[in-house]
């Protein structure tokens, strides 16, 4: 691949002692990017500084600029981290070079860190990982669902990008979305019922993360895509967002659910959006972008090897009795060295074969209180 005509290298960032700087290599021309790439590397980085603007389309450099300063002065948290960082899309086409260099570095098996643009990015590594052509899931970490039409330019492509990758997007292998950080007050009553009866996806309200982090877990295990919303942090964290409020993650949560998407069986390409350098005097929400960042690799170095054989003798069985009119009991499973728990789900209306799915020890409780788990009655509409 001719990797000059795609991306605009970055400098390369002074060396610290002990700092993830001395983990990453910033390859200048395309033999240097093929060189860098045969090694092995634990992720790529991309810088993606590009920003809708009414009808237009805004290159803030500063936006990866900012982020990359910040996190490659944070400390290395192993010395078998080894990252690439290809610099920035170029200008000509963002949207269709990102998704040109994304699917690519799919294709060859590596892991993509993008930081910057707006939500609606996610469009292009959605498409990136559609071309893989296979099934994947996609978790978005975000407050707000996205899923209608603009009514002013100002509002467009980012207030229905969700809807153009769930409802509109055609491809041609199955997807599977999830939600985590819905703050109901960000959700209109048309979007609510977008959600419960068109999307039918599992999803997480923000009090609900708030509450318990770790219910936020099984929605990180198995997605391919996780695409980041700064202004899901609460805005004392990260404040150079569109639309901050005092309402959100604190930044030690959306740490650890970073951490959690690092550890996941397979999280391909991890998005951080919505960063506005121009309101970053201090740089706060810069160093809120580097942080999760940094937990996420923390969670790669360290993954879990839990994942469910064919027969289920690497997991515990539990069976917990319920009150359901079509259901005696349901079958949970935990693995016993990670702690993490699966939900085995058979269809009702298709009377298919069951299937495993993550979920947290919250539903187990649930299911030993006599209820059926919400997250069961939404999955029983994900396999209609």
């Amino acid at each position: 691949m001719n990797w000059e005509a795609f991306l605009k290298p970055t400098p390369s960032y002074p060396m610290r002692s002990q700092r993830l700087s001395i983990a990453v290599s910033f390859p200048a021309g395309s033999l240097a990017v093929e060189e860098a790439l045969s090694r092995e590397i634990v992720a790529v980085i991309i810088g993606y500084p590009y920003y809708h603007h009414r009808s237009e389309i805004k290159f803030l450099k500063a936006a990866s600029a900012y982020i990359r300063k910040k996190l490659y002065r944070l400390a290395l948290p192993s010395s078998a981290l080894r990252l690439v960082d290809l610099g920035d899309i170029r200008k000509e086409a963002p949207s269709e070079y990102l998704e040109a260099v994304v699917s690519e570095l799919l294709r060859r098996g590596h892991r993509v860190i993008v930081i910057g643009g707006g939500q609606e990015a996610a469009l292009p590594l959605f498409r990136a990982l559609a071309q893989q052509e296979t099934p994947f899931t996609y978790t978005l970490i975000d407050r707000k669902l996205d899923l209608l039409d603009a009514i002013s330019t100002e509002e467009a492509p980012h207030r229905r990008f969700h809807r153009d990758m769930l409802l509109d997007e055609t491809v041609g292998v199955p997807v599977w979305g999830q939600l985590i950080g819905l703050a109901w007050h960000w959700v209109s009553p048309a979007e609510e019922e977008i959600l419960h009866t068109q999307l039918r996806v599992p999803y997480l309200r923000l009090h609900e993360v708030l509450s318990d982090p770790n219910r936020a877990e099984p929605y990180l295990r198995t997605p391919a895509l996780v695409s980041v919303d700064l202004g899901s942090v609460r805005g004392a964290d990260a404040p150079s967002v569109l639309d901050p409020e005092p309402e959100g993650m604190p930044i030690e949560v959306a740490a650890k659910l970073m951490r959690f998407a690092g550890m996941g069986y397979r999280t391909d390409v991890l998005h951080i959006a919505n960063y506005f350098p121009l309101r970053d005097a201090d740089g706060r929400t810069a160093a809120a972008a580097a942080i999760l960042i940094w937990y996420y690799l923390e969670g790669r170095l360290n993954p879990q090897n839990d994942f469910p054989l064919p027969d289920r003798t690497n997991l515990d069985k539990i069976t917990v009795p319920v009150d359901h009119p079509e259901l005696s009991h349901l079958t949970f499973y935990q693995h016993p060295i990670s702690g993490r728990w699966w939900m085995e789900v058979t269809p009702l209306i298709t009377h298919g074969p069951s299937r495993l799915f993550p979920c947290s020890r919250h539903e187990y409780e649930e299911a030993l209180g006599g209820e059926v788990p919400r997250l069961w009655d939404i999955l029983q509409l994900t396999l209609a």
